[in-house]
């Protein structure tokens, strides 16, 4: 328990932390949700500061009959795989940005859905270039910027006809297009500069509505006079009776051209409250590491091997039964323990101790052939006789002592 006052310690700096970062963050979140500041505008449904899309996502379900909004957090590609239903004609997708960083895979799937009859709304500051090939427009650009005064955005249309105009105290998007093929393509809109900045591309049975201003659908400018009605306007154009709407919330989050498919990760870390989460938890885990790397108890030395070779044993051996006289018995079990010694070591039967036994241990324990003759001739003298003076006995030992000591 030495280690309880670091944790204690540690859980309240930890908590004061998790308080602050707590605090700081609703602070910075309600002034930033009051701010009037579309420098940079995310263009998300769930963002309710002033650059984002949560009042267009909750008006859409009053402006289609009976179908409430999916919305999309994935790919177009992978949504068109996906969802079966969009491969069917009576479909409306609307997709708000600011850049549409889309792929080959992406823009496939795209012309696939509209060409049963569905219908695509884009509204992005910078459409894909891919697209533009595609579609056979042009865009010139020209920098957005915070208008104080005058109108943003007029919507003509000389089949209705309709010649309205909304203005509102934010940003203004200045891009527009500057060449379209004729053959296919309706201007329904103007910028500012009163150059073609909404159109309608008609592709086999359906259309792509194209809209250069995306701050048509951010809070601050739905929310300023009765600019709902250009948010009315630009999507009177769509199905009222659409099979299925969907809200695309993929491409407001990207920030640079896909290099793969958008993954949980990312899902997980465009959300503040669970990005703040996971670096907590990162945190934590790095200090339990630094606290519990620390060793609990002493290093256990390493217990001494004991020694039991077996010149030792004999010798044990010797000394034992030395003491008691009994010469012939301690010969006897000093030519059982080497037996038992070559049976184990060099895989051998001494069952029968013939010349071929003796030139076979002597190639393998390198004994010269003489000596492991003498050494077989005692044991048979020992086994014959039955009685062992003390100096066979010793020059016995002394024989199979070499014989321990010189084998390999």
């Amino acid at each position: 328990m030495k280690n309880k006052p670091i944790y204690i310690i540690v859980g309240i700096v930890v908590l004061l932390a998790a308080v602050l970062l707590f605090a700081g963050g609703s602070r910075k979140k309600r002034s930033v949700e009051q701010s009037t500041d579309m420098s940079w505008s995310s263009f998300s449904s769930k963002d309710k500061k002033a650059g984002g899309a949560y009042a267009a996502f909750k008006l859409l379900p009053q402006l289609f009959a009976y179908h409430s909004v999916q919305v999309v957090t994935k790919s177009f590609a992978r949504t068109y795989n996906k969802e079966k239903e969009l491969a069917h004609a009576g479909n409306v997708y609307i997709l708000v940005s600011d850049n549409m960083f889309t792929t080959e895979k992406d823009i496939d799937a795209m012309l696939q859905y509209v060409a049963p009859g569905n219908e695509l709304f884009i509204a992005v500051n910078n459409p894909d270039t891919v697209l533009a090939r595609q579609l056979k427009f042009a865009i010139a650009e020209s920098s957005s910027f915070q208008q104080q005064v005058g109108w943003v955005q007029r919507y003509t249309d000389a089949s209705i006809p309709l010649d309205t105009s909304f203005t509102y105290k934010g940003m203004v998007a200045g891009n527009y297009f500057s060449a379209i093929d004729s053959s296919t393509t309706t201007v329904l809109g103007t910028n500012y500069k009163n150059k073609p900045n909404f159109i309608r591309v008609a592709y086999s049975h359906g259309y792509i509505y194209l809209l250069l201003n995306p701050y048509t659908f951010t809070n601050y400018f739905l929310l300023h006079q009765q600019n709902i009605n250009a948010l009315e306007t630009q999507l009177s154009y769509l199905k009222d009776y659409a099979d299925n709407v969907y809200w695309d919330d993929f491409y407001s989050h990207q920030r640079s051209a896909q290099s793969g498919d958008f993954s949980e990760w990312q899902v997980l870390m465009r959300y503040p409250t669970m990005r703040w989460a996971l670096w907590l938890s990162i945190l934590l885990l790095l200090l339990y590491v630094v606290f519990e790397s620390k060793r609990r108890q002493r290093i256990i030395p390493d217990k001494p091997v004991l020694s039991n070779t077996s010149l030792e044993f004999v010798d044990a051996i010797g000394q034992l039964y030395y003491q008691r006289r009994d010469n012939y018995n301690l010969a006897h079990k000093m030519i059982v323990h080497l037996l038992e010694y070559i049976r184990s070591r060099y895989y051998m039967d001494t069952n029968v101790l013939n010349e071929e036994f003796i030139t076979t241990l002597s190639k393998k324990s390198a004994i010269a052939e003489s000596d492991v003759r003498l050494l077989l001739q005692m044991i048979s003298h020992i086994q014959l006789e039955q009685h062992v003076s003390d100096e066979y006995l010793q020059e016995f030992y002394k024989c199979i002592q070499q014989f321990y000591l010189n084998t390999k």
